[in-house]
């Protein structure tokens, strides 16, 4: 007995001993660290804080009322806990695994704030390009590597821009330069207070596959996006566009993108989709003919070859049940494969095939153009029917024929000798009935 309590009191004293030990190792090693650190940062930035316990066996510290300063920006919280901190000042600081509570985030202009954000195998190389007075930039936004990171309660206030952001939950994976990465949002937020006033608001937000490090860094070097190989998923449910009064909803958008060097594949479908006009809503076309909004759903198949700027669209399909269901084919060409903000100004219609399915919109435009001449509509729709039916031309008889009994399915055809503008397509449809603008557009219309 008196062995045994030899041994333990023995093992006491060595634990006790040791701890201390390593109580001082572990204090000597995070003052070393943070010095790095702040070595790394540079003179032109500030890292301070209240207290700084270290932990023991995570190479790492908790900390509170943390401050990080530097010319541009100004990040504060309640308290941090670090963890497997390696690295050096030359080689860049990474970080196994922070935990931070109350953040700020202080820019001119912009505050964000953070209830929660928590990151595992971040790596902070030590400094970005130099400025033109020969300092140091912080690190860009591109050159940060991320494992994974979770973040709740975030806001952002942008008084000079009127912006207003929140978002309940995010989180991101795989953050880097060649990384294929995932963003995951819940509950996001966007208020627009110039006028016209707007507020954005998305249900869920899920992307998958892109290279955001990669497309950040084409961005701030060229100003647009390279295109980058492989399969990108996007999957939104809840988005909401409001006004005064309500612009957009959609239940479930879903893009599939796979893309090769050459060429770009691209599925999307939009569910639970409504539309309103633009105010004033009474002076819209859509108004005019006798409705209130759009109501319905689109699918799309689209096929990009990139080396000759062409585009396939087989189909697209957008199916209101209200007003009818077109299924369009086409081939384009002129196709800005790296700049589709373009596409309406460049794009030209080398050939379509368009059916439509009338369930009404058909007798609404007739109803409406008789209003705007001032005739009962069923005096003016057997005018039109009757002028249609009289017509030499057969595509004005198919016509006539889908007007007469709109139930029937109306196919109209467009060749035309030569490619034809995007934006000129509405001013020429609208001429269509000259035959000399039918000629110009190849058109041809039957009911099959």
């Amino acid at each position: 007995m008196k062995k045994l309590l030899s041994a333990l009191l023995l093992l006491i004293i060595i634990l006790i001993v040791g701890g201390l030990g390593l109580r001082h190792f572990a204090q000597r090693r995070m003052e070393s660290a943070i010095a790095d650190l702040r070595t790394a940062i540079g003179p032109n930035a500030s890292f301070t804080y209240a207290t700084a316990t270290p932990r023991m066996l995570a190479l790492g510290a908790r900390f509170t009322s943390v401050s990080y300063r530097d010319p541009a920006v100004t990040v504060t919280a309640s308290d941090a806990v670090v963890g497997r901190v390696t690295g050096t000042a030359l080689g860049g600081q990474r970080f196994g695994h922070i935990l931070l509570h109350d953040v700020q985030v202080m820019q001119p202009g912009v505050t964000a704030t953070i209830a929660l954000l928590e990151l595992d195998g971040l790596v902070l190389p030590n400094g970005g390009p130099a400025r033109p007075d020969g300092s140091e930039a912080p690190p860009r936004l591109d050159s940060v590597l991320l494992d994974n990171g979770r973040m709740r309660g975030l806001h952002v206030a942008a008084p000079a821009s009127q912006l207003d952001l929140t978002i309940d939950r995010a989180a991101i994976a795989q953050y880097g330069l060649g990384r294929m990465s995932h963003l995951d949002l819940n509950a996001l937020s966007l208020q627009i207070n110039l006028a016209p006033r707007r507020h954005v608001a998305i249900g869920r937000l899920r992307v998958d596959g892109p290279d955001f490090a990669g497309q950040i860094a084409s961005l701030v070097q060229s100003g647009h996006m390279v295109h980058a190989v492989g399969h990108r998923h996007f999957d939104v449910s809840g988005l909401a566009v409001d006004a005064a009064a309500p612009l957009l909803r959609i239940g479930h958008l879903l893009i599939d993108h796979e893309a090769t060097a050459n060429q770009d594949e691209v599925e999307t479908t939009v569910t639970d989709l409504s539309a309103w006009p633009m105010p004033p809503r009474d002076q819209s076309v859509l108004h005019m003919i006798g409705y209130d909004h759009f109501a319905g759903m689109i699918h799309a198949l689209t096929t990009v070859e990139r080396q000759g700027g062409q585009m396939s669209l087989h189909p697209l399909v957008i199916d209101a049940p209200g007003m009818g269901r077109v299924t369009i084919l086409a081939d384009l060409d002129q196709i800005p494969v790296d700049d589709p903000m373009s596409l309406m100004d460049t794009a030209r219609i080398v050939s379509a095939t368009i059916d439509w399915q009338d369930r009404s919109l058909a007798g609404h435009v007739l109803d409406g153009l008789a209003r705007s001449r001032g005739m009962e509509p069923d005096a003016y729709r057997r005018q039109v029917i009757g002028n249609l039916d009289a017509s030499p031309d057969p595509s004005m008889q198919a016509l006539g024929r889908f007007l007469a009994a709109p139930d029937r399915r109306l196919r109209i055809a467009l060749r035309p000798p030569r490619p034809l503008n995007l934006l000129m397509l509405g001013v020429a449809l609208s001429m269509a009935g000259d035959p000399a603008t039918a000629g110009m557009l190849g058109l041809s219309a039957s009911t099959p």
